[in-house]
């Protein structure tokens, strides 16, 4: 058997980024795009602009740079308050992971 556990932050009580979410964020940061990156999670647009306007708004800060379609094509990247939650949360469920699993392993021997 494996210990499983899910971690995400919250503020005031709010969801604000946890697998999914920092999931996005990253495919967003590969592809260049919010609606290349829906398309590839299997959401809607819609709802990846959802999830990123609910984190900017609950954070108080802008996660992407958008520029708008058109001929020359549109794009996303992130700022750098992205990249730093990013890098807090998979540091925080990485740590989390380590002692789970060593916990798990105290007690099952």
């Amino acid at each position: 058997m494996k210990v499983k556990s899910k971690i995400w932050l919250e503020k005031n009580g709010e969801l604000v980024i946890g697998e999914g979410k920092s999931r996005l964020l990253k495919v967003i940061n590969q592809t260049g795009s919010i609606n290349k990156a829906a398309k590839k999670m299997g959401v809607s647009f819609r709802h990846a602009w959802g999830c990123l306007t609910a984190i900017e708004k609950r954070l108080g800060v802008k996660l992407i740079e958008r520029s708008r379609g058109g001929r020359g094509g549109g794009g996303s990247i992130l700022t750098p308050a992205a990249k730093r939650l990013i890098r807090k949360y998979d540091k925080l469920r990485d740590s989390v992971i380590t002692f789970t699993d060593a916990a798990y392993k105290r007690i099952s021997s």
